[in-house]
């Protein structure tokens, strides 16, 4: 009788445990959107059109999307970064409208997370390339559309050509922490 109510108050205790730590893991924000659900999180969150089209890309540390809708005259921009660590899975960081996007090329870089380039693509940019660890790599992007691409850490010096073949200028870089 008594080794029964032992077990009984040691599975109490356990599962109260086990309570307290997914209270703690929930409340200290450890657990971020899995990579398959960033889209559907950032249109709920953001109130975005489900009708919009969307263009994005990802790597192991950010996340960046644009969406966008059918006439191109409006937008909302989304970036979600890893925060690495203790912590799973992608973080909303910032997201909405911007001139710059609207009108030219922003880049925003976070340090060790990489970089992420918006445009609603008024340029036509069609190539972008950029040094990754000494390699030239190069991404291709829709000229007819807007774009958000996500650089590594590493990128080194980022330049953007027209379909045309054509420099085209980053309007805007920011640094971010």
């Amino acid at each position: 009788m008594e080794m029964s109510r032992n077990r009984e108050i040691v599975l109490i205790g356990i599962a109260a445990c086990a309570i307290l730590a997914l209270i703690i893991i929930l409340l200290t924000g450890v657990i971020g959107i899995s990579a398959n659900n960033i889209t559907q999180d950032a249109r709920k969150s953001q109130k975005i059109d489900g009708a919009w089209d969307m263009s994005g890309s990802s790597n192991n540390a950010m996340a960046a999307m644009i969406f966008y809708n059918e006439t191109l005259d409006d937008h909302t921009f989304s970036l979600y970064l890893d925060r690495g660590g203790l912590s799973f899975g992608y973080f909303f960081r910032e997201g909405g409208s911007n001139s710059t996007i609207e009108n030219g090329i922003l880049m925003l870089e976070y340090g060790t997370n990489g970089s992420a380039i918006f445009s609603m693509n008024k340029e036509r940019v069609g190539r972008i390339e950029h040094s990754d660890g000494g390699d030239l790599a190069e991404i291709y992007v829709d000229p007819s559309k807007p774009f958000a691409v996500v650089l590594p850490a590493n990128h080194g010096s980022v330049k953007l050509f027209s379909d045309s073949g054509n420099d085209v200028p980053i309007t805007l870089t920011e640094r971010r922490s």
